[in-house]
């Protein structure tokens, strides 16, 4: 009975860093289930949906706040990204099988650690804007762009069980240039929008009801639902205090992260890159807080 007491502490600790980031957990949630005995399929389902609740109600504000005028970013750039990652979250259970049966499990995972290493490089050195940047203009290709975007990313989250906010950040902050206020609201729209697909997918992979995945899931986010809002609130606290491009720089932490616990599977290292998940997770726990307090006492925008 010990894990459901243990299981929102793990959702708590991840989803204060999923809200730091507006990210979700899943890197740390799976290795748990993982550890606790339940099989893959279930480890990545659970590790999908038990965002949905978890972010569900401060995505509700952030929907009323943004605005959704034709000209806006949430309608050029969200609703394309959003539905073209929708209209391929399925796909996973078919893409994952062609490729298996043609070049096998490991080269799927080495593909996916190449993508990884340029996605963190683009974050770690690409320009960024900060908190007062002006709001750019969207064009219609960049529209399309970014629904081909979504398309890619609802793939990878189908195949992999990575929320798409792991690619969709990059995109907005780095591609597509929008503030960091905005990308953080963005993405956590795109966020409930991929994770929930990619959750109901996992649930009912089999042609019924897996209610073990929905039960650990809202499980899991009772101390999501807590951790998530603390996270959003540090965010905002050292974006309003003048370090906002620390936060885009800092995401390249969750793209190594990902890449580490990858490649450690690869070599066979399974149990090992479990616990060094739940290790790294309360090292950015820490960290985040001790470097919101930094923030507070250095503020640059009083200066």
């Amino acid at each position: 009975m010990y894990i459901y007491f243990l299981l929102p502490l793990i959702g708590f600790i991840g989803m204060f860093s999923g809200g730091y980031w507006s990210v979700g957990c899943g890197w740390l949630v799976v290795p748990t289930m993982l550890i606790f005995g339940f099989t893959p399929n279930e480890a990545v389902g659970v590790g999908l949906l038990q965002m949905v609740p978890s972010i569900l109600m401060t995505t509700i504000k952030d929907i009323k706040s943004l605005e959704w005028n034709k000209h806006s970013v949430a309608t050029k750039l969200v609703i394309p990204l959003g539905v073209g990652a929708f209209l391929l979250a399925f796909s996973g259970k078919y893409v994952n099988k062609i490729f298996y049966e043609k070049f096998g499990t490991t080269a799927l995972l080495i593909i996916f650690c190449i993508f990884m290493i340029i996605l963190g490089i683009i974050v770690l050195f690409g320009k960024t804007t900060d908190y007062e940047t002006k709001i750019p203009m969207i064009s219609n290709k960049q529209s399309i762009i970014a629904f081909f975007i979504g398309m890619i990313v609802g793939v990878f989250s189908s195949v992999m069980g990575v929320g798409g906010a792991v690619f969709f950040r990059p995109a907005l902050a780095n591609l597509f240039k929008v503030p960091e206020t905005i990308t953080a609201k963005s993405i956590r729209i795109l966020l409930l929008i991929t994770t929930f697909t990619g959750g109901m997918y996992y649930t009912f992979a089999n042609g019924k009801t897996d209610w073990s995945i929905i039960i650990m899931s809202l499980v899991i986010a009772i101390g999501g639902m807590i951790g998530f809002p603390m996270g959003i609130k540090a965010h905002k606290i050292i974006v309003n205090n003048g370090y906002a491009k620390y936060i885009n720089k800092s995401f390249a932490i969750v793209s190594f992260i990902i890449l580490i616990n990858t490649v450690l599977n690869i070599f066979g290292l399974i149990t090992f890159s479990r616990y060094l998940m739940i290790t790294i997770a309360l090292f950015l726990f820490t960290s985040i807080n001790l470097f919101k307090n930094y923030t507070i006492k250095h503020n640059l925008n009083k200066k």
